[in-house]
């Protein structure tokens, strides 16, 4: 009632859900003619189908027995009934009756509003799960007319896969296995193979580093000889940034004769000949 008519709860009449009660449990055949009825026609071997139902239009006559498991349904929905409107019953007689002085409820009446809240917690799942059915039952009706199509690969598509052939046995497997695990960091999972870098930055600076120094503090050479074989343009990008990272270290100098000349580069004089100065990513950070 509550739901279909948005009362508030202080406001449903107690005779209408007493008189709504009682409709519902004539409805279910449940009074005491149509119980004994029913009875007496199963005693009498008379075979009654379970899928005899009455309309909720129409109540229940004598002329339509019910069984037992049908009975018993009937009062576990009865039961069900009375749960509900008990509730709505002692949540209206809390929500009416007044508190004490200071306006405080006593513990009853706040139990009894709980059931209330709780209640209506149950009646929105309800009206979540009956929605979700009402569109699962439209989505089947929608798809009723389609069927799988069984996955079957034709004997001459099969014949042009190639076979799986192996390379490592077992062990080589078991062995690549356990070097994984045996070199991996307690404390944290190396992401480093899923960032493979295009170009080995230490590597290139490494060049850089050896040509350089194999020129003496007086030799010097230009960018474009010093990139004159790199693969690719990375690689060319990749020793300017070594040597930008050399000259922030102090290991390289610059000379130039003019505004867009072309420039000589040379290993600095002071600069520690027995150091391994590399760079990394973390120069660039």
């Amino acid at each position: 009632m509550i739901a279909n008519r948005r009362l508030e709860v202080t406001e449903v009449s107690l005779s209408a859900i007493t008189e709504e009660f009682l409709a519902y449990v004539r409805r279910l055949g449940l009074a005491a003619g149509q119980t004994a009825t029913s009875d007496q026609s199963v005693a009498a071997g008379q075979s009654v189908s379970l899928d005899q139902t009455v309309s909720p239009d129409q109540e229940a006559s004598p002329e339509q027995p019910t069984s037992s498991i049908q009975f018993a349904q009937h009062m576990d929905e009865a039961s069900a009934f009375l749960d509900v409107a008990s509730i709505l019953v002692e949540a209206k007689s809390a929500a009416l009756l007044p508190g004490d002085e200071q306006g405080k409820r006593d513990e009853q009446s706040i139990e009894a509003l709980r059931e209330r809240d709780l209640l209506f917690a149950r009646l929105v799942q309800y009206r979540a799960f009956k929605r979700a059915a009402g569109d699962f039952r439209a989505r089947f009706a929608a798809n009723s007319g389609r069927f799988p199509h069984p996955a079957v690969v034709d004997d001459a598509v099969a014949a042009m896969l190639p076979e799986l052939v192996w390379t490592l046995g077992t062990d080589e497997l078991a062995a690549l296995a356990a070097h994984a695990l045996a070199n991996a960091p307690v404390d944290q999972v190396s992401l480093h193979q899923l960032h493979v870098p295009m170009v080995d930055l230490q590597a290139q600076s490494a060049l850089v580093r050896d040509r350089l120094r194999a020129l003496g503090s007086e030799g010097s050479m230009t960018f474009a000889a010093l990139s004159a074989d790199a693969a690719s343009r990375i690689e060319i990008v990749t020793r300017f940034l070594a040597l930008l990272a050399f000259f922030k270290q102090g290991a390289v100098q610059f000379k130039q004769s003019g505004p867009f000349e072309t420039l000589h580069i040379r290993w600095a004089a002071d600069a520690d000949e027995h150091a391994e100065l590399t760079i990394s990513e973390g120069d660039f950070a």
